[in-house]
C-alpha cells in the first residue's frame, strides 16, 4: 500500500496514462489503510458477539458517508476528495468510538502469558486472502462475458436483476456475520452436531417461504419493467434462488473454519468460479443475461452440494478432533 502511494504519480502516467489519477490512487490507500483497522474493529465486536453495536455503528456510518456527498451537491466541493472523505471518515468513526476496545488487545499483547501461533493464523489468513481475490475475479466474470459475447442491452438486464436480489444478498450476510462466531467455535462433535440442528430447520423453512414468492411473483413483476428488460424478472429469480440456497449451504460450510480446514472453503471458492466462467461464456452467446444468471445457480449449487454431501458422509469439519 505504501509502495502503491509513493508510486502513484508514476504508475497513473506510465501504467495508466493518465496522470490525474495520480490523486485517487493515492485517496484509495489512505481510505484503504483506514479501512483495514475499521474492518479489524469490527472483526473483534463480531468475534464478541456484539451484533447490536455493529448495527448501531454501521448505520451512523453509512449517515457519514452520505454526508460529504450532500455537501458536494450543496456547495460544489470537489466530487472525488468528497466521496472518498465520505468512506475515511465512517471507518475512522468506527475506529474512533472503538478506540478502548483497540487499546485493551493492543495491551493485552504485551502481557505476560502464551503467545498465540502466528504461524498458524497466518497460514489459515493466507487462505481467506485467496478465497477474497478468486471472490473478486468471480465478481467480473458476468460482466466479461455479456459484454464481450452477448447482446448490447445484456449487461443492463443483469445489472438490474442483479440489483433486485441485492436484498436477498444482504440477508446472507447478516446470518454470516451472526451465525460465523458460533460455527468457529464448534470445535467438538457435538457442539457442531447442536449447531446444525439449532439452525439448519430454521433455514430450511426460511428458504423455503422466501423461494415461493419469489417464483410465484414473477409474472406480476415482468409488468412492472419496459418490454425490452423483463428479462431482468427471470436474472432476478436465478440470482436470488442462488442467494437462497447460500443462506442454508454458507453456514455449513463455516464449519471447516472451526475444524481448521479453510483451505476446503478456497477450494470450493475457486471451483465455483471456474465452473461460473465456463458456463457463462458458453451460454451467453446464446442464452444472454439468463444464460449467465442460470450459470452462476448451477455453479453454486453444484459445488456446493458436494461439499455439504462430503461434510455428512466423508465427516470433512464433523470427524472428532
Amino acid at each position: 500500500m505504501a509502495a502503491v502511494f509513493l508510486l502513484a504519480p508514476l504508475t497513473s502516467a506510465k501504467l495508466l496514462r493518465h496522470p490525474d489519477y495520480a490523486t485517487a490512487l493515492r485517496l484509495a490507500c489512505g481510505s484503504a489503510a483506514v479501512a483495514s483497522v475499521s474492518s479489524f474493529t469490527m472483526a473483534l465486536l463480531q468475534s464478541r458477539l456484539e451484533f447490536a453495536r455493529m448495527a448501531r455503528l454501521s448505520a451512523a456510518a453509512a449517515v457519514l458517508q452520505i454526508l460529504p456527498v450532500s455537501l458536494v451537491l450543496r456547495f460544489g466541493w470537489p466530487g472525488m476528495a468528497s466521496l472518498f472523505a465520505g468512506d475515511v471518515l465512517s471507518r475512522l468513526w468506527i475506529v474512533a468510538v472503538n478506540l478502548s476496545l483497540l487499546a485493551a488487545v493492543l495491551a493485552a499483547a504485551r502481557q505476560p502469558g502464551a503467545r498465540p501461533a502466528w504461524k498458524a493464523i497466518a497460514v489459515f489468513a493466507n487462505w481467506i486472502t485467496m478465497s477474497t481475490l478468486i471472490g473478486s475475479l468471480y465478481s467480473y466474470i458476468p460482466s466479461v462475458a455479456l459484454s464481450r459475447w452477448a447482446a448490447a442491452s445484456a449487461l443492463g438486464i443483469y445489472s438490474l436483476g442483479m440489483s433486485l436480489s441485492g436484498g436477498f444478498g444482504l440477508l446472507i450476510n447478516t446470518t454470516s456475520t451472526v451465525l460465523l462466531p458460533e460455527a468457529v467455535a464448534a470445535t467438538t462433535l457435538e457442539r457442531r452436531r447442536s449447531y446444525l440442528r439449532s439452525y439448519l430447520p430454521g433455514a430450511a423453512l426460511l428458504a423455503m417461504a422466501l423461494l415461493v414468492p419469489t417464483w410465484l411473483g414473477g409474472p406480476l413483476a415482468a409488468h412492472l419493467f419496459p418490454t425490452a428488460m423483463r428479462g431482468a424478472v427471470r436474472v432476478f429469480q436465478l440470482l436470488a434462488t442462488a442467494h437462497i440456497a447460500l443462506l442454508v449451504a454458507n453456514p455449513v460450510q463455516f464449519l471447516l473454519y472451526g475444524a481448521g480446514r479453510p483451505e476446503w472453503c478456497t477450494a470450493s471458492d475457486a471451483l465455483i468460479t471456474l465452473l461460473f466462467g465456463a458456463m457463462a461464456f458458453w451460454l451467453a452467446p446464446a442464452y444472454g443475461a439468463v444464460g449467465v444468471a442460470w450459470a452462476l445457480l448451477i455453479a453454486q449449487t453444484s459445488i456446493k452440494a458436494v461439499l455439504a454431501t462430503g461434510l455428512a458422509t466423508a465427516g470433512w469439519g464433523l470427524g472428532a478432533r
